[in-house]
C-alpha cells in the first residue's frame, strides 16, 4: 500500500471548513477510484496545521491521480486560508 501525505498551514479558524472540503470533495472524488484504500484527516485546531493522507494500494496507481490530486490540493489550501508544499509519497510498511 502507498499514501500520498500533505501538510496545510492554515488558519485556526478555518480548520472545520477543511475538514468539510476533504470529507466532501477529497474522499467523495476518489470513493469511485478502484485503488482507493481510504483517507485520513489530522488537524491541529490551535494552529491550523491539517495533515491529509489518500491510501492506494500501488505506486502507479497513487501516481496516476496525480493530476485529481493537484486540483483538490489547491482547493483545499484556498479553503483554509493556507499554503501546502508539494505532498510527499510513501510505502506503507506497517499497518493494523
Amino acid at each position: 500500500m502507498y499514501a500520498r501525505v500533505r501538510i496545510t498551514s492554515g488558519v485556526p479558524e478555518k480548520v472545520d471548513d477543511g475538514i468539510r472540503h476533504f470529507r466532501e470533495n477529497v474522499v467523495a472524488s476518489y470513493k469511485g477510484v478502484a485503488s482507493f484504500q481510504g483517507a485520513y484527516l489530522l488537524v491541529n485546531r490551535k494552529t491550523g496545521k491539517v495533515m491529509g493522507a489518500t491510501l492506494w494500494d500501488t505506486e502507479a496507481n497513487m501516481q496516476a491521480t496525480g493530476k485529481t490530486s493537484e486540483q483538490l490540493r489547491t482547493a483545499g489550501s484556498q479553503v483554509v486560508a493556507g499554503t501546502t508544499p508539494q505532498p510527499d509519497e510513501y510505502e506503507v510498511v506497517v499497518q493494523p
